[in-house]
């Protein structure tokens, strides 16, 4: 919606106050000013924050004569009170106890005190799962809370007890996201921070783990006593650093919450729009290069063993939704695109291909 003209001076003075206005004028219904300056990125925040306080919205773009800044009306709606954040936060974990409970059955003789102890090891289970999924969504609020984005509580997503605890939770965004910068900061801060968790969650796996011969591990196995699972390389590390030569691990059931922590980051960090990847490589990426990325990705999915899981980012990819920002001239800081390699080398070290034969992790 555009300025009323009664309210244009206004808006020119808060303009004029971070930039050096060459002209004014209305363009596409939007009033509109030519700025001297050609690296805004300070300068254009600092608006965005003034203007966010009076109730509009500026957008900056890049023309053969230079840098334009076009201001609209905000609108924003506002957040009902409801209590189904709290009601799904109950039930999630509800089910992950449940599945925690259901894993820690058959295989207590195998496990040291007081891990053999259903209860105990459930709640330990439960622990473990809801901070990683709720330390990763509290990485995102405190990203947006920096940046002034204001966020919802997390909606945690109930999963089904003996097959997966829950399906993660998710935040819902009300107002623009500034800059490119702002953007990979909201896409990346949510997989580090539950990375960070994940990695706490292994090493106290590897320290609680009964160790045994992989003949006797293999007799379990066939006994239906212990699963198998692929190991992230992450966890090849920790070997190097914790392991006991040939033995090979039994843990207990919350080394599956550090080992389903490592799949929900390296999952998450993909170049799907619909991801928290999605955010990181559109702040770097054209919107052909991020979809391009996007369908590789998917592709990459399906042939290592998440089919069911890229046939639904597939389904949601047919109205593909781009990730706006308010200033479209500044690019990503030199420091972030640094950071997108330990972006990338992250995603390749939790990476599990899940039909690809690795060493035993039980």
């Amino acid at each position: 919606m555009e300025v009323p003209p009664e309210q244009a001076e206004e808006v020119r003075a808060l303009v004029s106050r971070h930039f050096t206005v060459t002209d004014v004028f209305y363009e596409g219904g939007s009033l509109t000013f030519r700025v001297f300056e050609t690296e805004i990125k300070e300068r254009f925040k600092s608006l965005w924050r003034e203007l966010s306080k009076k109730g509009y919205v500026p957008v900056s773009e890049r023309d053969e004569a230079g840098v334009k800044v076009k201001v609209y009306r905000l609108h924003m709606g506002t957040w009902r009170r409801t209590p189904l954040p709290l009601i799904l936060l109950v039930v999630t974990v509800a089910t992950t106890f449940l599945d925690g409970y259901l894993r820690s059955l058959g295989g207590g003789d195998l496990l040291r005190p007081p891990y053999n102890d259903p209860l105990f090891s459930a709640a330990v289970y439960t622990a473990a799962v809801m901070a990683i999924i709720g330390i990763h969504e509290l990485g995102h609020k405190i990203s947006a809370r920096i940046d002034g984005i204001e966020t919802s509580l997390p909606y945690f997503i109930p999963g089904i007890p003996g097959t997966i605890p829950t399906f993660g939770a998710v935040i819902f965004q009300r107002g623009p996201i500034a800059n490119k910068d702002d953007l990979f900061d909201l896409g990346v801060s949510g997989p580090i921070a539950g990375f960070a968790v994940a990695l706490v969650v292994t090493y106290l796996s590897y320290s609680t783990a009964t160790w045994l011969p992989a003949e006797e591990v293999m007799r379990l196995v066939e006994e239906g006593r212990v699963a198998v699972l692929g190991a992230p390389l992450i966890f090849e590390l920790f070997d190097a650093l914790m392991g006991r030569g040939d033995l090979v691990p039994i843990f207990p059931p919350f080394g599956f919450a550090a080992w389903l922590g490592m799949v929900v980051t390296s999952l998450n960090l993909l170049p799907i729009w619909q991801l928290d990847g999605g955010r990181i490589f559109r702040s770097f990426l054209s919107r052909r290069g991020h979809l391009i990325a996007s369908y590789v990705c998917v592709a990459i999915l399906a042939l290592t063993g998440y089919f069911f899981f890229a046939i639904l980012l597939l389904l949601m990819m047919r109205t593909p939704a781009d990730i706006p920002v308010l200033d479209n001239v500044s690019a990503l800081s030199w420091k972030r695109r640094v950071a997108v390699v330990g972006v990338i080398g992250m995603t390749l070290v939790t990476f599990v291909v899940m039909w690809l034969p690795v060493p035993l992790r039980i």
